[in-house]
């Protein structure tokens, strides 16, 4: 508030200065004529100068009050700028917007949301990151990135708002020459190899964590960053894989590609959310986070549904929004 409070003192030079009276600036600012004295006499005492040359009518500048002259009207306008741009941020947009997102969103939803947060939202800006889930979060506690689509809601961190966009249930994922049924993993994997996730990807952990909670010990042909790989191997019916429908789209396979199984024994399931911090941006992330629900719908009508009632079953859409 002491700044605000500066800004004033600003407000009333200013107005000294280009009425070239102290009643001038009264009328002015709608104060009366003995605040606009007290005012100018704060500000020369806080300086230890002379602003205003008062023995000439109207008033007149000296030396030192032409330097803050010339930078106050700056100020002020620097100021005004800077509140309006706030308060228009706190109605609708955010004029420059830094993302984190999961490598499934990168290439599957994010032009989409991007296209439509400029076109509706007033974003003239964006600055976009994929990568490992640590780093992401990392970057929205460091205001280095606004907000975060991730795998981690980050319970324990406070200060943040979250809004679940999705729930994925884990899928059996191989090539259409895959014969087996896949009741007994390690059985499966004797017929063609288990393509996995590499350890750093969130993905990845998650389905590895499934995996020892389970007991089940599967040997791996290769491990792999992106489910694009993923899915160039399964193409090639070289191995299979555990995925998501989101992964499954990322990974570029179409229906006549791959066949899709329910995990067996105890399925698991992912959950993806927007994380932005509380009380910035305005309502901006309400509005993003309805934006990304509704672009996820239309991909499961469109794209999801496609791979039959196993996908779009695997594949819920959240609505709740959590402040903590």
């Amino acid at each position: 508030m002491r700044y605000l409070s500066n800004l004033r003192y600003v407000e009333v030079f200013v107005a000294v200065a280009e009425t070239g009276s102290m009643a001038g600036a009264a009328k002015r600012l709608g104060v009366t004529q003995a605040a606009i004295s007290q005012n100018v006499r704060v500000i020369e005492e806080s300086l230890d100068t002379v602003l205003f040359d008062r023995s000439v009518r109207p008033f007149r500048l000296t030396a030192a009050g032409q330097t803050l002259s010339s930078r106050a009207r700056h100020l002020l306008n620097f100021a005004s700028q800077t509140w309006e741009e706030v308060k228009g941020l706190g109605a609708s947009s955010a004029p420059d917007l830094r993302l984190a997102v999961v490598n499934s969103f990168a290439g599957i939803l994010l032009p989409d949301i991007l296209d439509i947060s400029e076109k509706s939202m007033g974003v003239r800006r964006f600055s976009m990151r994929s990568g490992l889930a640590f780093e992401q979060n990392e970057a929205l506690l460091n205001r280095e990135v606004d907000i975060v689509v991730t795998m981690d809601s980050m319970e324990s961190v406070a200060g943040l708002i979250r809004y679940p966009l999705l729930r994925e249930v884990f899928m059996l994922v191989g090539p259409t020459s895959m014969n087996l049924q896949p009741a007994d993993l390690s059985a499966l994997s004797r017929e063609l190899p288990f393509l996995s996730y590499h350890p750093k990807n969130a993905t990845g952990r998650l389905i590895d964590q499934h995996l020892r909670r389970l007991r089940i010990d599967l040997p791996r042909l290769a491990e792999f960053e992106s489910s694009w790989s993923i899915g160039e191997m399964i193409r090639a019916g070289k191995g299979w894989a555990i995925m998501t429908p989101l992964c499954v789209l990322e990974a570029q396979l179409t229906p006549q590609d791959v066949v899709l199984h329910q995990f067996p024994l105890v399925p698991f399931t992912r959950t993806l959310w927007m994380l932005a911090r509380h009380g910035e941006l305005g309502n901006f992330p309400d509005k993003l986070a309805v934006i990304t629900r509704q672009i996820l719908k239309r991909r499961k009508i469109n794209q999801i549904s496609r791979y039959g009632n196993l996908a779009t079953d695997s594949f819920t859409i959240l609505t709740r929004i959590i402040h903590q």
